[in-house]
């Protein structure tokens, strides 16, 4: 009924044996590899020059813009010769040139701070905030500078690429980092690229496999029984022409906190991960690579605590928060070279992914809010971009589509009459809501780049983006007669398939068109110091309503909501004052919303759905800096200072006194902060290479990070605000003299606070009914062995 043609369908069955295909064929390459890997040991340099070139120019500004002439030769048709400097040196050369605020993470930093996937990237970039309330472990979601996507099934504010593919929803943008080369964190409005996003974008680009052989095996055991185990291998198939990688990562990790109604543990980690790669380079002028990857969680959603328990870490919902979650992807790049100063690009996406749990959102002794749901995924996109350099001249041109099918097969123990803690007054009216979203997106882009003087360029851009959004919906009871069931059958119903008829449906479409304009004045100063001024509009795509479950109210699925627009002004610096030794990058930015998109009490129709809530505007301040102390001891350090607020709410104000004679808010209200925007945040992390007379070399680290307080919704109340938070993370690690073993022990949270993450209140008459909470994982302590040949 709602498969597409051109469109994999997905299983657990199918992804797992993906998976299994993946680990045989790395167990042969290995074989393979590791024969002649000591023969391999330096890189072709016609074929890594072919390999980074096209990576470099395109990464030598956010949004792919020109290539600065400190960097040209990076952009030059390919020759014998290359650089001494490593690809990532280059890539951070060219970002120094680059008029946006931008941060790179090579895998080598990444491994040396101990870094073992995404949601650790928060403390090492400033104005990155991770929320650590995600449902399950697969979801990760990014705020930068206060822009963000609170809802996990809601498109991304700030983007995530993985080599150069949109993901379009929140759900499966976690990466462990076994074959990632680097990642690079844009903040602010990224239009230039396939697809748009308003708030910035994290991409994560893996390994490209070369004439180099490369062989990489690793585990690890830790608290909670967690394990990893991890290969790798990369090489040349047929020399100079046929190239081949393969990874493959398996992560555990026992239960964290206990559900005590059924018996079992919750928010524990099952993940397991493979990605394959066939790169073709037939001739000078094209380069082909072709990626296939899969991903299976069956970790447990997010086990919700209590704090009106006397044990609030405690899980006491008998509705078990179970996951079945499996992806798959194809990733297409092309790159043919059609002259001296033209290149052409293609990046083709295929994704899709299959989710079937219980949702435990409230931690609720009743199951009041639970959820067992079904969510289907499938997209493709495709991008076409044109490269020109002309030396003084050089632009970016480029068209861009997408279709997204989003289906939604929820049943929802929607609570009935009033709320209340009394088992002999608790009603449910439990629903069933089969939602099937389809979206198509067109773009067209262009961005130009001229040299006024040797020192300053002008760079100016537009982006035409179309979107059209479609909606169905069908909401049934799940109960007959009156529709209303008790405790007595809390989730016997809630398992169960529609028995009580049709209540409505709904089928809506919806198209709108924006025009994102661009511009930015950089001045190379000195050699080593650039400043810029830069303004850029970015949007966030309009739709529908993605939980509307209400009987009565079928407006929450007919109103649409309109595209979330952000402007963003920003003035900054980069610099390398000494060379090797020093490196800083500073700005300051303001950002103006408009249309912002916020789920909450609509007066226009007395709903709680997302809609167009009004103006709010953020500003503040970020620096990042490296500097090399001493030959053995390195620091690294990030700090941002933001200030949010709504400006104006279109709705009206409303609020409730609670029995204890305090106030909550039900809606938002005009000067509130915009949530999970921290005013400040700081890491520093230090690195320090011991000088003992021993064989290998033995470094230790640390890592301090500090964020003030958040909110956990747009209801800014005391129940929802997060407290300060500080982390503490240690890392020793010994590399053996010929750089092959690498054993590296890190422990992380050392202080073992156990901060709260996320929550849900609910209050009936006045008296807390529910106060639900998540919260962050203990100390824990992990070792792991890498070999490398």
């Amino acid at each position: 009924m709602f498969s597409r043609p051109g469109i994999v369908m997905l299983s657990v069955a199918s992804v797992r044996s993906f998976l299994l295909m993946q680990t045989t064929c790395c167990s042969a390459l290995l074989l393979a590899f590791a024969q002649d890997a000591a023969a391999a040991q330096t890189e072709d340099p016609v074929h890594e020059q072919r390999a980074s070139s096209a990576s470099v120019k395109s990464a030598a500004t956010k949004d792919h813009k020109h290539t600065p002439r400190s960097v040209k030769a990076i952009s030059q048709p390919e020759t014998v010769t290359v650089s001494g400097k490593s690809r990532t040196a280059r890539r951070e050369a060219a970002l120094q040139k680059t008029p946006s605020s931008t941060s790179l993470l090579s895998g080598a930093q990444l491994e040396r701070l101990g870094v073992q996937n995404v949601r650790q990237l928060a403390r090492l970039t400033p104005n990155l905030f991770i929320p650590n309330n995600m449902p399950g472990y697969s979801v990760t979601n990014y705020f930068i500078r206060g822009i963000g996507e609170i809802d996990p099934q809601g498109e991304p504010s700030v983007g995530t690429y993985i080599d150069g593919v949109f993901l379009t929803r929140n759900m499966g943008t976690m990466q462990e980092l076994l074959d990632v080369d680097d990642i690079q964190v844009d903040r602010g409005p990224v239009t230039s690229i396939g697809h748009q996003s308003e708030g910035g974008a994290v991409h994560i680009n893996t390994i490209v496999p070369t004439n180099k052989r490369r062989v990489v095996a690793q585990t690890g055991y830790g608290t909670y029984n967690e394990y990893q185990i991890g290969v790798a291998a990369s090489g040349a198939l047929i020399r100079d022409k046929v190239y081949g990688s393969i990874a493959f990562g398996r992560h555990s990790r026992g239960s964290i906190d206990h559900n005590y109604a059924v018996g079992k543990g919750t928010n524990n980690i099952d993940y397991s991960q493979a990605r394959g790669k066939l790169r073709f380079t037939p001739n000078e002028n094209w380069d082909i690579t072709l990626s296939f990857d899969g991903t299976i969680d069956g970790s447990t959603n997010r086990g919700v605590g209590n704090l009106l328990n006397y044990y609030k870490y405690g899980n006491y919902n008998p509705a078990y928060p179970k996951n079945n979650y499996s992806e798959a992807g194809f990733t297409g790049n092309v790159r043919y070279t059609i002259s001296p100063h033209l290149t052409l690009f293609s990046i083709t996406g295929i994704r899709g992914y299959d989710d079937r749990g219980m949702y435990d959102n409230y931690g609720d002794i009743y199951s009041r809010g639970s959820q067992f749901l079904y969510y289907k995924d499938r997209m493709y996109s495709e991008e076409v971009r044109l490269h020109g350099d002309y030396g003084r001249f050089d632009f970016n041109v480029g068209t861009y589509f997408l279709y997204e099918n989003w289906l939604t097969n929820r049943n929802a123990n929607n609570t009935y009459g009033a709320q209340t803690n009394d088992p002999t007054k608790i009603l449910y009216m439990p629903v069933n809501a089969l939602i099937d979203q389809q979206t198509r997106n067109w773009a067209l882009y262009g961005e130009a780049h001229y040299h006024i003087t040797p020192n300053l360029t002008f760079a100016a851009g537009l982006r035409f983006n179309y979107e059209n959004h479609s909606n169905s919906e069908t909401l049934s009871y799940l109960a007959g007669g009156s529709h209303i069931t008790t405790v007595a059958n809390q989730l016997a119903t809630l398992y169960s398939s529609p028995q009580g008829g049709v209540a409505w449906q709904v089928s809506e479409n919806k198209s709108w068109i924006q025009l994102l304009p661009k511009g930015s004045l950089s001045w190379q100063a000195l050699p080593r110091l650039m400043a810029y001024v830069s303004i850029s509009q970015g949007g966030k795509s309009g739709g529908y309503d993605y939980r509307a479950q209400s009987p009565t109210a079928p407006q929450q699925a007919e109103i649409p909501y309109r595209p979330e627009i952000v402007t963003t002004y920003e003035i900054g610096i980069k610099s390398d004052p000494i060379p090797g030794r020093v490196h800083f990058n500073g700005s300051l930015f303001w950002n103006q919303f408009d249309d912002i998109q916020l789920t909450s009490l609509d007066p226009s129709n007395g709903l709680t759905h997302r809609f167009n809530a009004g103006k709010a505007h953020s500003t503040g301040a970020e620096i990042e800096t490296t500097v090399k102390i001493t030959r053995d001891l390195d620091l690294r350090y990030s700090a941002s200072y933001l200030y949010s607020v709504l400006d104006k709410f279109k709705g009206t104000y409303s609020r409730t006194q609670l029995a204890d004679g305090s106030w909550y808010d039900n809606t938002p209200r005009s000067g509130d902060p915009l949530p999970w925007s921290p005013r400040f945040q700081t890491a520093g992390s230090l690195t320090y290479r011991i000088p003992v007379r021993l064989p290998g070399t033995f470094r230790v680290g640390a890592d301090v990070s500090y964020q003030t307080r958040v909110y956990a919704s747009s209801l800014i109340n005391p129940q929802n605000r997060l407290p300060n938070q500080v982390y503490v993370n240690a890392m020793a690690s010994w590399t053996s003299p010929d750089a092959r073993w690498l054993v590296q022990a890190t422990a992380r949270n050392l202080l073992d606070h156990r901060y709260l993450q996320g929550t849900s209140f609910v209050q009936g008459g006045g008296v807390p009914v529910y106060y639900s909470g998540s919260y962050a994982d203990p100390r824990t302590i992990f070792v792991s062995a890498k070999f490398t040949l």
